[in-house]
């Protein structure tokens, strides 16, 4: 599969995995996934896309999509036309754009645990945004708010079942990028964790 923007192709046939400590700092900074995931709804777009599409100036995100650029979890392409300044173009190594945890070393912890802080973070500003009536719809076969909290007792095939599903939920999110004719954006975060008592999991 290929993206194209007049002299400018990506082509991203797989999913790319962030990795490096790095990469994973960098999603850890503040509003950095906020500009991956607007690229990835975007498709191929510049900084002014960008800023348009998260709300915030362009002098702003400069030196943040630098950041990502330099550790590879933005492509760029430069276009330089007669006449006209050269224009960056910005694009996912892969799609879907995937972080694995590694949680081997105190520094690789710190900065899983940095990304689900800014991600939780994230997901209570969109939450937050959208409580509207015009927007929000909080009943119903269409709802598209909802905020839950929930802990139980799972056995390792009830834990298989809740990861096939939330597998299932993410895949439902993961469209090509671009307008999508009746599609709209929205966005999904959640949380799935052992429940912890003075640093030992509860047990019977």
């Amino acid at each position: 599969m290929s993206k194209k923007h007049k002299d400018v192709t990506f082509t991203k046939a797989k999913p790319y995995y962030a990795t490096t400590l790095k990469q994973l700092f960098a999603l850890a900074t503040p509003g950095r996934e906020d500009i991956t995931d607007a690229v990835a709804i975007l498709g191929l777009c510049t900084v002014p896309d960008i800023a348009r599409f998260i709300g915030r100036p362009r002098s702003a995100l400069y030196y943040h999509v630098r950041a990502l650029r330099d550790c590879g979890l933005l492509l760029e392409s430069k276009v330089q036309r007669e006449g006209i300044k050269t224009t960056s173009y910005y694009d996912l190594p892969g799609r879907p754009l995937i972080v694995r945890y590694n949680l081997s070393t105190p520094r690789s912890r710190r900065a899983v645990m940095k990304i689900a802080r800014v991600r939780f973070r994230t997901g209570e500003r969109g939450f937050m945004r959208a409580c509207h009536p015009d927007d929000a719809v909080v009943e119903g076969s269409l709802r598209n708010l909802w905020v839950a909290h929930w802990k139980g007792w799972l056995t390792d095939e009830d834990l298989r079942e809740a990861n096939r599903l939330l597998a299932e939920l993410v895949d439902v999110f993961r469209h090509g990028a671009g307008d999508g004719g009746d599609r709209k954006p929205h966005e999904l975060t959640f949380g799935i964790a052992p429940v912890l008592t003075r640093g030992r999991l509860v047990s019977h």
